[in-house]
């Protein structure tokens, strides 16, 4: 049985949580997902990293204001401008005393270039080992996973040289994250990510939508829905032949989507609904009838 952990805890230490979130998540109504996210600080600093945007003091100001008004007490910042900034005494000073890091969206490029192996990056890890939680929407989700998405079209058949990926900060391993995902029609290029490499599951969410990653599985949260796309059982893909521009084949994919509260099990790549705790898998036997 595959399985797909999220980056391992030190021994004998509970790892943290994950709070994986689409983009343009509710600021002005109920604020549901980063009500939760502030409730995951139980107390202790949150610091919101601005790493990804080039508008860091308008981003900043903005979910300064948030977390503040949602009842965190401690709202830092952090802001990795180059990448030496990363090794900076004053930057991980910064994180001293978080229960949460909140990653904002921009170019996930820019997130994992300036931090991916700095201190600055080990430290965090050690901020989610000790049980705190990382979040991050839009770019900041993408760049959650082991393998993130860089670029490839949205609401075009997909062709086999469209998809760009590049290495993520490894939170979450074997699953691959597209954010934005029904409003800029995003299955193609999930697709085309997951055919390219079976192993992963790819996860697109639209946006106000997140999920909660814990140990070997997620919850849904939010007003929209999760897409998860398996591809352990593909046939068939034209994804390697010469043509560089044809338009993307891949046979026996499985889609599961996914609204609020369902939960998926990544361990047996099993989903669970709101109201049933598993559901079977899928039967050829039709319910009996032939």
């Amino acid at each position: 049985m595959l399985q797909f952990p999220m980056l391992p805890s030190e021994s004998g230490k509970k790892a943290g949580s994950l709070v994986i979130i689409g983009g343009r998540e509710d600021k002005k109504g109920d604020k549901e997902i980063l009500r939760t996210v502030a409730r995951r600080c139980n107390g202790s600093k949150l610091v919101v990293a601005t790493v990804a945007t080039a508008h860091v003091e308008e981003v900043w100001t903005e979910y300064r204001t948030l977390f503040h008004d949602l009842g965190v007490r401690t709202v830092d910042h952090l802001h990795i401008e180059e990448r030496a900034d990363a090794f900076s005494r004053a930057r991980l000073d910064v994180l001293k005393g978080a229960g949460a890091i909140f990653f904002t969206g921009g170019d996930q490029l820019r997130i994992t270039s300036r931090i991916g192996g700095a201190p600055i990056c080990e430290r965090i890890r050690d901020v989610f080992n000790r049980g705190g939680t990382i979040a991050g929407t839009s770019a900041g989700a993408s760049a959650m996973s082991e393998t993130m998405l860089v670029s490839g079209p949205n609401d075009e058949s997909h062709r086999t040289d469209a998809v760009q990926m590049a290495p993520g900060l490894g939170f979450i391993n074997g699953v691959i994250i597209d954010q934005h995902f029904a409003e800029r029609g995003r299955l193609g290029r999930l697709v085309g990510a997951v055919a390219q490499n079976p192993r992963l599951l790819g996860v697109g969410l639209d946006e106000n939508t997140a999920v909660i990653a814990e140990s070997h599985g997620f919850t849904v949260l939010g007003s929209g829905a999760v897409y998860v796309v398996d591809g352990v059982r593909e046939s068939y893909t034209n994804l390697s032949e010469q043509e560089s521009d044809k338009v993307m084949s891949v046979f026996d994919l499985k889609l599961h989507i996914l609204s609020a509260a369902d939960s998926f099990d990544m361990a047996t790549r099993r989903p669970a609904g709101a109201d049933a705790r598993s559901l079977p898998a899928a039967s050829n036997t039709n319910n009996g009838r032939k």
